[in-house]
């Protein structure tokens, strides 16, 4: 019995030892952990210290902070963009996206929703039931958008305004397919915005003025057409001289709406070069045959040439835009109506020019003149001058205030024709 019982108290004191080692093992590995702990906290905390040194920087006018750590880089880059505004106003000048493909980007279920809502005052002379009323939702878009697969891309847009106004038939805005045929090589085909000059294909969420041009919505009544495009870059070339050049070759129906009433194609080319991001240049060309009204014979040529060009210097920027071409004869309608003014074989010509500084962040001033020679509707030359104020409000909002000296209405499609505007916009991704 007394052996039993040294075994058992041998056997307990064994068990105890061996207990009292794995706990102080498990002591010292916790005790190791918690060292690790502390350093990686200190190291985090250096860095949140590093990066808000860095912003704190960078919201003082003109400074030109460099990344404290390797880690804070792409913040830092991304906060320098959204702090002093100077990378979207260039972006908002040279419109380096102008004309781009989906490819960047994967189609989504998730939708992205454009609100406009404006008020106008003090209606130009003449202008009639040409004058919006005061309050209106000028834009109510949604557009879903990007790539499926690495070779397929697509894209819808919808606009509700069109249906309220008593449009149906102008719902669908875009609606698309891409092609990839390698990174420099897009066919899209369907019904999307006409790649002629840039005001054509500059989004309404980006514009500062109200709205686009005179010559816009005469010559490109709802900016689409249906019909296929070859588009893309020649960076893959050699040459300096093919960096940043983009070229857009396209056959449409030939019509000034959607749906095909002349059963002729139109043929269009644009070139676009671009340099350092602060300078672009462009010229577009449209080859095709227009409509004439019913027992009306002659020239029914619909040929347009275009030149545009955008620059950014600092807080200045200058965009311009010119173009000359027959002019045109039906207006956007379902059936074929005809302007007043017409004539077979008559031109009209065109020009903006818009200058912008840029204030604190990324709040804006401009000018813009704008000039439509030959009114299809009137046969006036028209001449605009707006000045306004443009705010961006957060990252999705957009407000602007303008102030139009017009000498006579227009009645292009987007007409503005009231003195006073303020626009406000927001956008949902």
């Amino acid at each position: 019995m007394k052996q039993v019982a040294l075994f058992l108290c041998l056997t307990g004191f064994v068990a105890a030892l061996a207990d009292g080692q794995d706990r102080d093992k498990r002591i010292a590995d916790l005790e190791r952990q918690l060292t690790e702990a502390k350093g990686s906290v200190a190291a985090l905390q250096k860095t949140i210290d590093s990066l808000a040194t860095e912003v704190q920087a960078l919201r003082q006018p003109g400074s030109k902070a460099a990344p404290a750590t390797a880690a804070a880089t792409p913040v830092a880059k991304e906060t320098s963009g959204g702090t002093d505004g100077a990378e979207e106003f260039a972006a908002r000048i040279i419109g380096p996206d102008n004309g781009s493909d989906e490819r960047d980007s994967m189609l989504g279920a998730k939708p992205e929703i454009f609100i406009q809502t404006r008020y106008s005052v003090a209606p130009i002379d003449g202008s009639g039931t040409a004058f919006q009323p005061n309050m209106r939702l000028s834009r109510i878009e949604t557009r879903w958008a990007g790539k499926i697969n690495e070779r397929i891309g697509a894209g819808i847009e919808i606009q509700f305004q069109e249906s309220v106004e008593g449009s149906p038939e102008k719902l669908v805005n875009d609606a698309f397919l891409e092609y990839y045929l390698n990174d420099h090589t897009t066919i899209r085909a369907g019904q999307f915005i006409k790649p002629f000059g840039f005001d054509i294909q500059q989004s309404s969420w980006l514009r500062e003025s109200p709205e686009r041009p005179i010559f816009s919505g005469y010559f490109f009544p709802g900016e689409r057409d249906r019909g296929i495009m070859l588009s893309g870059d020649l960076g893959f070339l050699p040459a300096p001289g093919f960096k940043d050049l983009q070229y857009f070759v396209g056959a449409f129906n030939g019509n000034r709406f959607f749906n095909d009433s002349n059963r002729q194609v139109n043929y269009m080319g644009r070139i676009r070069k671009s340099f350092n991001k602060k300078l672009a240049v462009g010229a577009s060309v449209q080859l095709g045959k227009q409509l004439l009204p019913p027992g009306v014979s002659g020239n029914d040529n619909e040929r347009l040439f275009g030149f545009d060009f955008q620059v950014t210097a600092g807080r200045f920027g200058l965009r311009g835009e010119a173009l000359t071409g027959n002019m045109p004869s039906t207006p956007a309608s379902i059936e074929p109506e005809f302007f007043q003014a017409f004539r077979p074989g008559a031109h009209n010509s065109a020009g903006e020019l818009l200058t912008s500084y840029r204030l604190a962040g990324a709040q804006t001033v401009y000018a813009r003149y704008n000039q439509f020679n030959g009114d299809p509707v009137t046969g006036l030359n028209i001449r605009a001058f707006n000045f306004g104020y443009f705010l961006p409000v957060g990252e999705r909002s957009r407000l602007s205030f303008d102030y139009q000296f017009k000498n006579h209405a227009s009645f292009e499609d987007d007409a503005v024709n009231g003195r006073f505007q303020i626009t406000w916009g927001i956008l949902v991704k």
